[in-house]
């Protein structure tokens, strides 16, 4: 059996759906003793009605109707041909049948009603809606209010929207009421909402809400709208803020040509025919736009060819709007009947989006299930079946305010993802830093990884560090290759530190051996390599104390001009340093092997240091390097060695220096001996055995008149 699981936000629509019908049915739950009393035949008496303590009354029921006639005001003056109709229900011409055929919705009529007053009442006011589409109204033959000319031809008619209240003074007794109403150019013509007569203070309390909650509509519509297109200012990738923010500020320029006309009072020198195209236009083309925010949300689902060619007929009835107003009241008609038919399609795209769970399904059902009740009510309510109040301006603000919540949600889940993306790409910046140095970013003048391109470059002088480690191929095997990793990570542990303290960087680790920079001066760089010596002694402690061999470092420094920059190919590229004094460096670390672990630095690199004497070094003479034709005058620094070692280089510099100078002279016996006596004495000099070498080499093979005093070093 299979098992369906329900979430709360399942049960949201159902239970939004009854809390509204119940709300609904508690309005229509009145008492009968309160309801006002309803015209019959022309004849409202409200006599026995206490205006003070109640709302006010709906001049509600049977009207005198006179279709194609302006009825003079005047107490019992009306002739007797009239037909009743039923207002509000009856109130537009069109649902008006005479002889089997409904009336035209362009003429004049008059509509009359007898008002029985009981004379007490000395403060009435009448509450006046919209009359189609030009109207004068009058009382005991006195007008007391009028909207626009009506005249019983177009030329001598001109249209207007009014609502509002007039203060009235009835007489006792019975008080007649003409309309007068004359319609050439709105494509209803009568009245459709009731007519209130009621305390001053009531009708205007009435007519204040009426109008307050059009400017709160209008109001919350407009914020919503600029609130979405400011987030499509900020993030332009998704569309849908910006369809709906403008769908958003067209039903909020509508909302004022709609309920209390506010625009007509607004902006009262502008004709009625520009309001009245105006609002056509919002119809053709704010639903067309609200597509356009629905295609976005549910895109999987909805065909874009419908939604393309509701569009294009939008465009394409708007251009009625061109012609008189006799064409586009008829060709509106027929948009609504699309209309209406798209709105079904659209209903069943989000039923169809909701079963398959798709995001924003379940948050659309439950606003157009709320304008949906608000809409029912609405009609309900000016039906006269319930007696709750006009809502659906209020319905459609609730739906719009779903929408949002809607797309806060998909800016929410954006904004997350983009965080989980940024959090992503933040640890894989710092993963990538941990393979390109954050300095050489800066140099390259770029800021993240994904801003390098192949072949970026840049020129600078700096100072080089090459540094491996001595017979560490004997040393990784006897290990074997997971000791020997680990014990690498151990080793540049240790000296990564010391490194970044003196303003460099490593740009490059070579199996045991790395390549460092130094943007900064080469007082930086000797520091450094001092240092890692320091940190080699210490880690040869500890290597002792578990019983392993110790280790040796030879180091090479140089300064000079290089360029940095990025090879490779467009799917895999490198960093690197390319320059004659970066291949010198390495040279100049190679000799570490023949002339004593330490350090060896072109000793004009000496002349670069703040203070030289600050360090201890000796010269080893000049020497020609593998890939260069000139030599290279070169220096041992072994500050930082062993207690020993530095012992020893640091006794015998003098001695070794006479050896090297009678040695580069041509006194070949007396360089030989005293580098056999410094063999004797110091065994663990690498250097002396290499200039011994050396010695015996020339001396033997007949070779000394030939050499041009210049130490030809090995490869590497």
């Amino acid at each position: 059996m299979i098992k369906r699981s329900y979430t709360i936000a399942g049960a949201i629509v159902p239970v939004a759906i009854l809390c509204l019908i119940f709300i609904t049915l508690l309005g229509s739950c009145v008492n009968p003793s309160d309801q006002p009393p309803v015209a019959k035949e022309g004849r409202l008496s409200l006599e026995n009605w206490a205006f003070s303590d109640r709302d006010p009354v709906p001049l509600n029921g049977e009207w005198a109707f006179y279709p194609g006639a302006f009825i003079e005001p005047g107490v019992n003056a009306a002739p007797r041909n009239a037909i009743y109709a039923q207002l509000p229900e009856s109130g537009l011409w069109h649902t008006v049948r005479i002889e089997g055929k409904p009336l035209s919705i362009y003429g004049y009529a008059s509509y009359r009603l007898t008002l029985s007053l009981s004379g007490q009442e000395s403060d009435l006011a009448l509450r006046v809606p919209e009359l189609f589409s030009a109207s004068r109204i009058f009382l005991n033959g006195q007008q007391v209010f009028s909207a626009g000319t009506p005249g019983v031809e177009e030329t001598r008619t001109e249209p207007r929207y009014r609502t509002g209240y007039v203060r009235i003074n009835p007489v006792a007794g019975d008080n007649e009421l003409v309309v007068h109403i004359a319609n050439y150019r709105e494509r209803r013509g009568g009245v459709n909402r009731s007519l209130y007569v009621g305390r001053e203070g009531a009708v205007k309390n009435m007519y204040n809400k009426s109008l307050a909650m059009d400017l709160i509509v209008f109001g919350s519509l407009i914020t919503i709208g600029i609130y979405h297109l400011c987030l499509f200012w900020l993030r332009k990738k998704d569309r849908s803020p910006l369809w709906f923010g403008i769908f958003c500020i067209i039903i909020a320029l509508r909302s004022l040509i709609y309920g209390e006309r506010f625009a007509f009072d607004l902006f009262p020198g502008v004709p009625w025919s520009v309001f009245n195209r105006i609002d056509h236009l919002t119809f053709y083309l704010g639903i067309p736009i609200f597509s356009a925010y629905l295609t976005l949300i549910f895109e999987r689902n909805i065909s874009k060819i419908a939604i393309t060619v509701y569009q294009a007929l939008g465009i394409v009835f708007s251009l009625f709007l061109f012609f008189p107003p006799s064409v586009y009241n008829v060709t509106v008609l027929y948009y609504e009947i699309i209309t209406g038919v798209y709105a079904l399609y659209i209903l069943f795209i989000i039923a169809q989006a909701l079963v398959r769970r798709y995001e924003g399904a379940m948050t659309t059902m439950i606003g157009i299930a709320i304008f949906l009740c608000f809409g029912i009510n609405e009609i309900l309510f000016n039906m006269g079946i319930i007696h709750t109040f006009n809502s659906l301006s209020v319905g459609l603000v609730l739906f719009l305010f779903t929408q949002s919540v809607l797309l806060a949600m998909r800016f929410s889940k954006a904004f997350d993802e983009s965080e989980h993306l940024g959090r992503s790409l933040l640890n894989m910046n710092e993963s990538l830093r941990r393979f390109i140095p954050q300095e050489f970013f800066q140099l390259l003048k770029r800021r993240e990884v994904d801003e390098i391109r192949l072949g970026d470059q840049v020129e600078h002088s700096m100072s080089i560090m090459f540094s491996d480690i001595r017979r560490f191929t004997l040393l990784a095997e006897q290990m074997g290759a997971a000791k020997t990793f680990e014990f690498l990570n151990d080793y540049f542990g240790r000296i990564g530190e010391v490194i970044r303290r003196n303003g460099g960087f490593i740009d490059k680790y070579l199996g045991d051996g790395f390549i460092a920079l130094f943007p900064s001066s080469p007082d930086s760089a000797l520091r450094t390599a001092i240092g890692i010596q320091q940190v080699v002694n210490e880690f040869n402690g500890t290597r002792l104390s578990e019983s392993m061999s110790s280790i040796e470092v030879g180091i090479g420094l140089n300064f000079g001009p290089l360029i940095l920059g990025t090879v490779g190919e467009e799917h895999r590229m490198d960093t690197t340093v390319i320059a004659d004094s970066v291949n010198l460096c390495s040279r100049l670390e190679g000799l570490c092997k023949m002339y004593g672990t330490g350090i060896i630095v072109p000793f004009e690199f000496l002349d670069l240091l703040e203070d030289a004497t600050l360090y201890h070094w000796r010269y080893l003479g000049l020497i020609r390097v593998q890939g260069r034709k000139q030599p290279v005058e070169t220096v041992h620094i072994y500050d930082g060695l062993p207690e020993k070692d530095f012992a020893m280089f640091e006794a015998t510099k003098a001695r070794f220096e006479e050896g090297l100078h009678h040695y580069r002279n041509g006194d070949y016996e007396q360089a030989m001996s005293m580098f056999r006596a410094l063999a004797s004495e110091t065994p663990d000099d690498p250097a002396v055995f290499t200039f011994i070498s050396q010695i015996h080499r020339l001396m033997t093979s007949g070779l000394i008149d030939d050499w041009d005093g210049i130490e030809n070093a090995p490869a590497k």
